[in-house]
């Protein structure tokens, strides 16, 4: 799309605006050109096709076009709408705070698998999230277990602001606790050894891969989000030396990894004893979650 271009329809501007875009290297530009200009028309994205004829002119083009231009150079469409839509349920989001994409749903289908599934159905769970970021992930899962209790961590304050914000609008402040400091260090002392489920989307980028990354990743997710050290892999060492601390016999963890870290990540968990470890391919057949269960004692087994 030329942004100088003359008054068109809403048909005429998202072909204009997708070949634009595409140009520009942004996936799924026509999605992107219909989210931008059903948010400056205020309608919801299926509207646009009852409206293909309608004229786009005046101010109205004039912030679409703006829109444009931000995500043509790089900037991500969540923080250009404010908000981006993960599990069925539309969060808030804001620059300096890691953007979530849909592959981390995988994440949340596993954890609330573990926990609502089966015979082992946990009638009040407690759940640990570390790198809470915009709170998708512990919120979608207090969401979907209405008798879940959440405590969230992130280093970044901005992270914190936005999940307790996130948890009002969705109805579950109640149940959602934020806790601002690194990693376990700000979580409260009580809920050692009584965590049924730890769930991460830890950073995992090689530090030496970051350079590569696209604009849209680089210049807008905080680096802190993004870094997993040397080999990527050190969130992950972290996590598994604080599993038999926080989690109670048989809890679980669930973590989001990259695609070519499933045999790593399931090595580190081995390592400190836990079982039952699944690796969870994503729907393009590329790893994407690693789960594993902290062991219960032979006293414990034999009791249930």
């Amino acid at each position: 799309m030329s942004p100088s271009g003359s008054n068109k329809t809403v048909r005429e501007l998202i072909q204009v605006t997708s070949e634009y875009l595409a140009d520009r290297g942004i996936e799924s530009a026509r999605l992107n050109a219909e989210r931008l200009l059903a948010d400056v028309l205020g309608l919801a994205r299926i509207e646009l096709y009852f409206q293909h004829d309608r004229p786009v002119m005046g101010k109205e083009l004039d912030e679409f076009r703006d829109l444009v231009r931000l995500r043509a150079g790089g900037q991500p469409l969540q923080t250009i709408l404010g908000q981006t839509e993960f599990y069925s349920h539309l969060f808030k989001v804001l620059p300096g705070v890691f953007i979530p994409r849909p592959e981390t749903e995988h994440l949340v289908e596993a954890a609330a698998n573990l926990l609502g599934g089966g015979t082992h159905r946990l009638l009040a769970p407690v759940a640990v999230e570390i790198g809470c970021g915009t709170g998708v992930v512990g919120i979608s899962l207090a969401m979907d277990l209405p008798r879940l209790t959440l405590h969230a961590t992130d280093i970044n304050p901005k992270a914190i602001e936005l999940t307790r914000h996130n948890a009002h609008a969705l109805g579950v402040e109640a149940r959602v606790h934020v806790h601002h400091g690194s990693r376990f260090d700000p979580l409260p002392d009580h809920l050692k050894g009584e965590v049924d489920i730890l769930v991460s989307n830890p950073p995992y980028i090689r530090c030496g891969d970051i350079e590569g990354l696209s604009e849209e990743v680089k210049g807008h997710d905080p680096h802190t989000a993004l870094d997993g050290g040397q080999d990527g892999l050190d969130f992950y060492h972290a996590l598994a030396a604080a599993l038999k601390c926080w989690l109670r016999p048989g809890g679980y963890v669930a973590v989001e990894i990259g695609c070519d870290q499933g045999a790593e990540v399931q090595d580190i968990f081995s390592g400190v004893g836990a079982e039952d470890i699944v690796v969870i391919k994503d729907y393009s057949d590329r790893d994407r979650v690693v789960t594993a269960r902290v062991g219960v004692a032979e006293n414990d087994r034999e009791d249930g």
